[in-house]
């Protein structure tokens, strides 16, 4: 990851709670995926506000800061559902975040 994405991912995830609390379920149970509802049920957050952490929701979770976008999730489809799983970028980039 080049340093000003990297500089990007760590200024989206002190900005918002929430994605750290995604990200930081996803980093805990890797390398297993999980899918918005589980998340949501796990963290005691709300499924819109763990959709928009991940993927970018309205103007309150932009695309471009969402997770997925910034390479510290990655998303997979299989069936009809989505499936997530957190990166080896997004440990690093977590790690950093709480040193």
């Amino acid at each position: 990851m080049a340093e000003a994405e990297e500089a990007v991912a760590i200024f989206s995830l002190r900005k918002s709670r929430i994605r750290r609390t995604v990200l930081g379920y996803l980093i805990s149970i890797y390398p297993s995926t999980s899918y918005a509802s589980e998340i949501a049920r796990k963290t005691r957050l709300r499924v819109t506000d763990v959709c928009g952490a991940l993927n970018g929701l309205s103007d309150r979770f932009k695309k471009e800061n969402s997770l997925v976008d910034l390479n510290l999730v990655e998303k997979t489809e299989k069936d009809n559902y989505v499936f997530y799983r957190a990166t080896e970028q997004g440990h690093k980039t977590l790690s950093i975040i709480r040193e």
